[in-house]
Formats: C-alpha cells, structure tokens, sequence
C-alpha cells in the first residue's frame, strides 16, 4: 500500500539506509591503515631510493624541506661543514638520516639512528 510520501511500506527508506550504512562501511574498511600506524607514518623513507651525491644544498633543500635539526662546524677557513638531520616516521619507527655538505655540496648520506617501537615511547 503506497503512503502519502510516495514509499512503499518503508521498503524504500531501508534501501536507502542500507546504502549509506554500505559505503560508510567501505570508507571505513579503505582508510585503517593510515589509523594503524598513525596518518603521518610512510611505508618506506622518502631518502630509501636518493642516490643525488653533488647536489646543491640549496637545490636538496627545496625538494626535501627544512630539516629537524643541524650540525655546523670549519675545520679550516675555506671549508665549512654542514650537517643536516631529518628525522621521519616510519610504521612504529623513528628513523634520522644525515646528510654531509661540505661548502654547500652533498657529500655524504648515513642513517644514523633508529628507534623502535615508537607507539611506546610515546606513551611515556
């Protein structure tokens, strides 16, 4: 029996709750991972495939950003050390990567730490 809103028996609204309930569902099942290791975490180091030695400091800086934190030091007047450190989240990792220049050129990369189970950590 058709009612006045045009619906038969409630057949109609069910249908249509039950669509909304399956694509909220979906949406919710799609978008665990980034809940799993938090929405920042990557699956791989943004610096796992850099292989760019003689790079411009200035050139590094516009791709990959401003880093955590630096290190400076001279050894003689015309060579000037530059240390600069990114720290990224990786899954329950923390992982800092160095990178050397020597009078604003790369000259080195090295993975200098790595914490574990950083959910832990942060819980303190």
């Amino acid at each position: 029996m058709k009612n006045k809103k045009g619906n038969f028996d409630g057949k109609v609204i069910i249908s249509k709750y039950s669509s909304i309930l399956l694509i909220f569902t979906l949406i919710s099942v799609f978008s665990c991972t980034p809940v799993q290791y938090g929405f920042d975490a990557r699956e791989n180091s943004q610096f796992s495939t850099f292989d760019n030695l003689g790079i411009a400091k200035e050139d590094f800086l516009k791709q990959y950003g401003l880093p955590t934190n630096k290190g400076l030091s001279q050894e003689i007047p015309i060579r000037k050390a530059e240390i600069l450190y990114y720290t990224e989240k990786i899954k329950d990792f923390l992982v800092t990567t160095e990178f050397i220049f020597i009078n604003n050129t790369l000259t080195q990369m090295n993975r200098i730490e790595t914490i574990n189970n950083y959910a832990e950590i942060r819980k303190r």
